[in-house]
């Protein structure tokens, strides 16, 4: 099965976003980090700072956990983030030619 990700970001968030996510699974605590990748409604986050109780957990996850956009805050947004697509429909800035 492919991955499903968005063909637009219409979320408010970016990569490079600085964020703090929940505690879910294995954690105990809730965690910081960084946005690596945005799906359609999560985000791979890789962990930055923790607390030193999930250790053990940070570590099996390879430092990296997928969180649901609803439950995840903006800490600092990016100051270069990458840029957003735009749908077909809007980039055509082509006009139907004219027959005379």
């Amino acid at each position: 099965m492919a991955k499903k990700e968005p063909l637009v970001n219409t979320s408010e968030f970016d990569i490079g976003d600085y964020v703090e996510a929940p505690a879910f699974a294995n954690f105990e605590h809730s965690f910081k980090g960084i946005i690596e990748k945005i799906y359609e409604h999560a985000l791979l986050v890789m962990i930055t700072e923790h607390d030193p109780a999930d250790d053990a957990t940070v570590v099996e996850y390879n430092r990296r956990a997928i969180t649901r956009m609803s439950e995840t805050k903006i800490l600092v947004k990016t100051e270069n983030p990458a840029p957003r697509e735009l749908p077909e429909e809007e980039t055509t800035d082509e006009k139907p030619e004219e027959t005379n």
